[in-house]
């Protein structure tokens, strides 16, 4: 973390979703910077780290997020609610009178090439990111948009990819081959959150991407180097029926404006070898 910027002062940040794959790096991160932790404790959820001040509330009663955000320097975002309440949500914590970093997707830019001005035009599945996006800039509040997160054994990969391989005997793709995805590694998205609570102003949105994977190569490296297309989005297995239309989306999100003004410098650039090699221990270890 020497790369990273310190705080000016002792500073309380509120973290949600600590107890989630990305929130437990972004909190562990700001902690290590310095900063003065706390985390949303959910009624009946698991409990927060103990090294963390542990703050009632409900990502479901968006009320409770606005008590709980008050007297805070900065809230973090990192949890995730569809729909309606994710946006209720973000107004709630707006209104508390805190800074908020929210975390959106690069899924919500849409197809193509797009960058950190691009207007999104998120797919069907992802809809309800456009207008939480929306609320967060209008409300002063600034946006990260990572692509697919991996690392550590986390995140959609061994979620929702690895069970369908192990159903399959090998890695899903759809329709055809080079199809983009874009990635990055969660200990450089959580380095990311650092630079953008420093740097960064209000109502900006910043591209957390570190490289763009293709979709074919990922289905590979989750297989042991077998794949398989499958011919249309019909029918697709149910562990990704939720994200099949991502499957065909093919875009690119550029980094290069969010790197070059929060001094990002992303250390994991290889996904795909280092997802070949988690998922092959991971398979080894379900045989």
């Amino acid at each position: 973390m020497s790369d990273t910027p310190t705080p000016t002062g002792t500073k309380r940040v509120l973290v949600i979703g600590s107890t989630g794959y990305l929130g437990q790096y972004v909190a562990q991160s700001f902690a290590d910077a310095g900063y003065r932790v706390a985390a949303l404790q959910r009624p009946g959820g698991r409990p927060v780290d103990p090294r963390f001040t542990a703050v009632p509330g409900d990502l479901t009663d968006p009320a409770s997020l606005r008590s709980a955000s008050k007297g805070f320097d900065l809230v973090i975002h990192a949890g995730r609610i569809e729909g309606p309440l994710e946006r209720e949500g973000v107004e709630a914590i707006l209104a508390s009178g805190t800074r908020l970093i929210h975390t959106s997707g690069g899924d919500v830019l849409g197809p193509g090439e797009t960058f950190e001005d691009t207007v999104p035009q998120p797919p069907d599945c992802v809809a309800w990111r456009g207008p939480v996006e929306d609320a967060v800039r209008q409300g002063g509040g600034i946006l990260i948009r990572p692509g697919l997160i991996y690392g550590n054994n986390g995140g959609v990969v061994p979620d929702q990819l690895l069970p369908v391989t192990v159903k399959l005997g090998a890695g899903l793709y759809f329709e055809r081959r080079g199809i983009r995805w874009p990635a990055v590694h969660v200990a450089d998205l959580a380095e990311l959150y650092l630079l953008v609570a420093e740097k960064a102003q209000p109502g900006t949105a910043w591209n957390g991407v570190a490289e763009t994977i293709l979709v074919d190569e990922l289905a590979a490296a989750t297989g042991e180097g077998k794949s398989v297309c499958w011919p249309s989005t019909d029918n697709p297995p149910e562990e990704i029926a939720d994200i099949v239309e991502l499957y065909v989306m093919d875009h690119t999100v550029s980094s290069e404006r969010t790197r070059r003004h929060m001094g990002w410098v992303p250390k994991h650039l290889n996904a795909i070898e280092y997802l070949r090699e988690e998922c092959t221990k991971a398979l080894q270890a379900l045989s």
